[in-house]
């Protein structure tokens, strides 16, 4: 059997490339998909396939109708489906060849598409784990929607019909379960509708995890159809009316209806394959060290009611898996509630009380607008304390604030940091890097004058800007804590923007009198990447208009402490470089540097982002360093950060780079040894920035993609043409006459 349907699905995949349309369709598929790639890709700047999937199910609405019209309707109207069935090949088998032959079809055409992640490792150090998972979805969805094509194509004699009808059947299941079409369904209605439902199972895929229910919702959405077609081609060989028409339509009723069901229930069913670097979907050895070592019960109360708009009770299910992972790490000692508020009124007094309140959805419908109210919160209890999360917006860092939550709650005391008073650069305060810190440590704030600080259960100092020089005074309390072992965090620029006009001013930096016994100081100069930066907002008569400002520079991770292992790159915006020199008993580890673009302005200088930049001396600058004792006998003593930048921990710096936060509380995790926060927060689901050295290497990688490739595939196409016509004008000739045979 299997023999018959790989030479069915052989003779259907030489079909496509025996003809032009099918070197037409693969063209036309890579060329649209990469120049739509691209078009976003580079103007987001980062090495990721997202704008790639987020366009695939709309790209597949029309090319897997395209590729599958022809599977059945064709030979249904030239006469061969009746020919072929009439050779030892059953319908079954006839079905599931053609099935296969579509679905190879298709994976050619995504393999085709492969250059692009590897035209992207030219620019950054690309995660390979997330691309794979990434495309075994995406060979997933070519699948559950080939078995639509196939389904179509049984129903009718037109190619033209089964395209149209493919497409409208896709449509509606690419839309099922957005809000706007769900608008006025019941809540249990409306999970189910989101369940059935291609884009959200696609979605969770192209995080880079392969779990084990969407992987089970593709595989019934193409059995559901295989099993419509199955019943479309047998049905042409029966009576209408006859008995075994009637017991056809049950069986393939009952296989539908079971296939359903599995898809349904696979909701329930755990297990999933993590590629992510890190495994950033995966409980990390931080939280389970956490958990794992509870000396009584910790409850969790999850708040959440059913009828939530689809995408938050989407989101929910990640909530539910997370939940899941911490209870059977915590050996018994973390119970999960799951209560409902919406339908419960103790429920949601309790929830009140707790500090969760419902939160307010707007959901837009074809010609209306709903605000519907819903729960989907934490409240985290331990021995008559509780911490609340009062609502999941989005799970990316959920994971740290339970396991944090925990730590806080079953913790006895706090470590004590320190934080400089002076903490505020030209682009603003820090008073959310407080907050963060405030949830792990004790902070308190300080001034160079307070004689009383830092006080001897002050573990690290956060030093960020700070004074041109510190007074003597300062300066031996400074030593002195540094001689007992404190660590320190200094975060200072050499060169700051002008208040008044678009110039650098240098300044001396007052801490590095101090760091000088690390061997490391920071110079009064400004680095620029004219590789790696980010993309700002320039006034011109035409309006604003996006440009390259080399200023803001996406300083790249060493990956060489646990500090930056996790986090690609961190904004800098205005930094200035990092000197170190070799100091007995100390190891220095670059943790941020530039790209091999970077270049240092010194003096006072223009920061407009339309000057010209120096282009000699380019070279990799170093911006960020961590320096610690060689050995834990040695007679060094204390532990710094030091980065050459001031502002990318500011409110406004880090709420466009959440990264740059991670980063600084990493920092302070390490140099208070608080290693289990660490690999709980660095989890790393930002991709990497793209960095091309050249602009000529960046537009390669890209007309390569939009017009190299479909250019192969033309002249690919016309070869094949021309050997095929060749064969045809080849003049019959008969068979020369066996030595001794009949004449």
């Amino acid at each position: 059997m299997i023999g018959r349907i790989w030479t069915v699905a052989r003779r259907e995949i030489k079909a496509m490339f025996d003809h032009p349309t099918g070197y037409v369709l693969l063209v036309v598929f890579v060329a649209v998909n990469a120049f739509m790639y691209f078009r976003e890709a580079y103007l987001m700047g980062q090495a990721t396939l997202r704008p790639m999937l987020d366009l695939l199910p709309w790209l597949f609405l029309f090319f897997v109708p395209a590729v599958a019209m022809r599977t059945l309707a064709e030979d249904s109207r030239s006469g061969v489906l009746e020919l072929v069935l009439a050779q030892p090949v059953t319908e079954l088998e006839l079905l599931l060849g053609k099935f296969l032959g579509a679905v190879a079809f298709l994976w050619i055409g995504l393999a085709c598409t492969l250059p692009i992640p590897l035209g992207l490792t030219l620019g950054a150090k690309l995660y390979w784990g997330p691309v794979v998972a990434q495309y075994a979805g995406a060979a997933m969805l070519a699948l559950g929607l080939a078995g639509v094509g196939v389904w179509a194509s049984s129903l009718t004699r037109s190619q033209i019909t089964a395209f149209i009808l493919a497409v409208a059947v896709m449509f509606v299941l690419i839309l099922f379960g957005l809000d706007p079409l769900l608008v006025g369904l019941p809540p249990a209605l409306g999970t189910i509708a989101a369940r059935l439902g291609v884009l959200s199972h696609f979605q969770n895929i192209g995080r880079g995890v392969i779990d084990l229910r969407d992987a089970i919702y593709f595989l019934s959405l193409a059995g559901v159809f295989l099993a419509l077609a199955y019943g479309a081609v047998l049905g042409r060989k029966l009576s209408r009316t006859g008995p075994a028409r009637r017991r056809l339509r049950l069986g393939v009723a009952l296989v539908a209806a079971i296939l359903v069901v599995v898809n349904l229930l696979g909701s329930y069913i755990n297990g999933r394959l993590d590629l992510t670097p890190g495994h950033a979907y995966t409980l990390s050895s931080g939280t389970k060290q956490i958990v794992g070592h509870l000396d009584d019960i910790v409850t969790i109360k999850e708040f959440a009611s059913d009828a939530l708009p689809t995408s938050i009770a989407l989101l929910k299910r990640d909530v539910d898996d997370l939940l899941r992972d911490v209870r059977s790490a915590s050996h018994g000692n973390v119970r999960v509630l799951v209560r409902d508020p919406s339908s419960d009124k103790a429920a949601a007094s309790e929830a009140q009380s707790l500090g969760i309140a419902p939160v307010q959805f707007n959901v837009v419908g074809n010609a209306s607008l709903q605000v519907k109210q819903g729960y989907l919160g934490l409240a985290i209890e331990y021995r008559g304390k509780s911490q609340a999360i009062p609502f999941v917006g989005e799970t990316d860092d959920l994971e740290y604030r339970v396991a944090s939550a925990i730590r806080e709650l079953t913790r006895t005391a706090k470590p004590v940091v320190g934080m400089f008073a002076g903490a505020a650069g030209p682009m603003g305060a820090t008073q959310r890097l407080q907050q963060e810190l405030q949830k792990s440590y004790s902070v308190r704030t300080f001034t160079l004058a307070d004689t009383a600080q830092p006080a001897a259960d002050v573990k690290t100092l956060v030093l960020v800007g700070g004074p041109d020089s510190i007074p003597a005074a300062a300066r031996a309390r400074l030593a002195a804590f540094f001689d007992r072992g404190g660590s320190a965090l200094v975060l200072a620029s050499g060169m700051l923007p002008d208040a008044q006009m678009p110039m650098a001013i240098p300044h001396p930096v007052g801490w590095n009198p101090l760091l000088a016994r690390f061997g490391v100081s920071i110079p009064s100069d400004m680095v620029y990447d004219l590789a790696a930066n980010e993309i700002v907002p320039v006034p011109s008569q035409m309006g604003q208009v996006l440009t390259r400002y080399p200023l803001f520079m996406q300083a790249q991770s060493t990956g060489r402490s646990v500090v930056d292992q996790q986090v690609d790159n961190v904004l800098l915006p205005w930094a200035s470089s990092v000197d170190t020199t070799a100091k007995p008993g100390y190891v220095v580890t670059p943790l941020l540097v530039t790209s091999r673009g970077g270049g240092v302005l010194t003096g006072e200088q223009s920061i407009q982002p339309t000057r010209d930049w120096p282009q000699d001396s380019l070279a990799s600058r170093l911006v960020a360093v961590q320096v610690a004792p060689a050995a834990k006998d040695s007679a060094a003593r204390g532990r710094v950060i030091v980065v050459g930048n001031t502002d990318f921990v500011t409110d406004r710096i880090a709420q466009q780079a959440p990264e740059n936060l991670d980063f600084a509380l990493n920092a302070v995790d390490w140099l208070t040894q608080d290693d289990a926060l660490i690999s709980i927060r660095a989890k790393n689901r930002r991709p990497p920035a793209l960095a091309f050295t050249s602009a000529a290497t960046r537009d390669g990688v890209k007309y390569f993609n939009v017009i190299g490739v479909p250019l192969l595939l033309i002249v690919a196409g016309l070869a094949a043409t021309s050997r095929r016509r060749r064969r045809t004008r080849t003049p019959y000739r008969p068979l020369a006459a066996v030595p001794g045979g009949a004449a």
